[in-house]
């Protein structure tokens, strides 16, 4: 059995084959919003977690989220 991969928010929408705008409607955020995940300049809410996890179809453990320390 292979090991579980990772997969960043922008390759995620690649799989799913959507544009930013098309994945940020869905998920009731702003397309600046959902740009700035896919650039590491903001994190991920933690109330859109689990919908990002939902709408691309993968487990929680499988998007590789940046862990901010500052």
């Amino acid at each position: 059995m292979e090991s579980e991969r990772k997969y960043t928010i922008k390759e995620l929408r690649a799989r799913k084959d959507v544009t930013q705008e098309q994945a940020a409607r869905d998920l009731g955020i702003s397309v600046q919003t959902y740009n700035a995940w896919e650039k590491d300049i903001s994190n991920v809410a933690i109330s859109k977690v689990m919908a990002v996890a939902e709408y691309y179809g993968v487990q929680l453990s499988q998007i590789f989220l940046r862990r901010n320390m500052n």
